[in-house]
């Protein structure tokens, strides 16, 4: 797909950028967030080169990070543009290109919370850091907000029940790897959401 020529600055550390993936025919979304040890790009759909040094400014990216084996985008020409290391979930290997492999519970970059979600994807693994939630396929705001498809899925069992660990956690905004931000309600909005698994 082509370069996505902007992007959208939610907080002063957060920001997203949105296109439409042909190959999938699907909007893919992507996260970037400043750490203290520089911006980490999550599941990078390719942006701009001008419209990354914008974002970073004086700053630098520090890596790539991937939710699950499924979305290695523009990691690889991230990797190369800007000389990063992807890092990506361990169960996601195999499928995926990286340099470091994220086990869930891991603390990455100082702040970020890696929160594994089994049944997704390979390797599903949503990450946690202050105030935000970034999640890949196992939870989608495309039409409404939704869980992964069964037919997506490992064990959609299984992922039905790990996501029920996602209303216990802290945070005010989630950004998805399909789909717009929420940022008004965001935890109730995923309550209701995981909850309807019954």
């Amino acid at each position: 797909m082509k370069p996505v020529p902007d992007y959208q600055k939610l907080t002063g550390d957060l920001y997203v950028w949105q296109g439409y993936n042909p190959e999938c025919k699907t909007d893919c979304t992507s996260t970037a967030m400043r750490t203290p040890e520089g911006f980490v790009l999550i599941d990078p759909i390719r942006l701009e080169e001008q419209a990354i040094g914008r974002m970073v400014g004086d700053d630098k990216v520090a890596a790539v990070l991937l939710t699950n084996g499924n979305h290695g985008r523009g990691s690889l020409d991230k990797k190369k543009q800007l000389d990063v290391p992807i890092y990506a979930p361990e169960g996601a290997r195999g499928e995926v290109p990286a340099d470091h492999w994220v086990k869930g519970g891991e603390i990455l970059f100082q702040v970020i919370r890696a929160i594994g979600l089994p049944g997704g994807g390979p390797g599903e693994t949503a990450y946690l850091a202050p105030g935000v939630l970034v999640v890949g396929d196992a939870l989608i705001h495309l039409d409404g907000l939704s869980i992964l498809p069964d037919k997506y899925c490992q064990n959609a069992r299984l992922l039905k029940e790990s996501l029920q660990v996602l209303p216990s956690l802290d945070f005010e905004v989630v950004c998805f790897a399909h789909g717009l931000p929420i940022v008004e309600q965001a935890r109730e909005k995923i309550a209701l959401a995981v909850g309807e698994t019954g």
